[in-house]
């Protein structure tokens, strides 16, 4: 799981990575699989329609239009992908995209924040 997340990881900075198999397979000794990013984007299509459809719901349940947004928090580890920024710059293109430094702290701080507004309400 580890190796797969460093490959996701490359491919989000990188057109290609590749992936020992003898780390898994002792009888596959020097063999490696290439993934170019097309590739993985590929496989992660049907993921990337439910992140499209979950984010069609939450418009549609707000009562919001996409041009309705004009501003985007890019946040967590999945907002590092191209391919999902892609998606959020298609969804939403007249909107400013925000892209934090470290996505994953900014997840943090939200639930810091969403922890303490329950507490004060009680």
């Amino acid at each position: 799981m580890i190796k797969c997340q460093k490959i996701k990881e490359t491919l989000s900075v990188m057109v290609n990575a590749s992936l020992d198999v003898d780390d898994f397979d002792a009888n596959q000794e020097g063999e490696n699989i290439q993934i170019s990013q097309e590739g993985f984007q590929k496989m992660c299509e049907l993921l990337l329609n439910r992140v499209k459809n979950t984010l069609n719901a939450a418009l549609h349940n707000s009562k919001f239009d996409a041009n309705q947004i004009n501003k985007v928090l890019h946040v967590g580890g999945g907002s590092r992908m191209p391919m999902i920024k892609q998606l959020l710059r298609n969804m939403f293109p007249d909107s400013e995209h925000c892209i934090e430094e470290h996505p994953d702290e900014v997840v943090a701080i939200g639930a810091a924040y969403y922890a303490y507004s329950l507490l004060s309400e009680s």
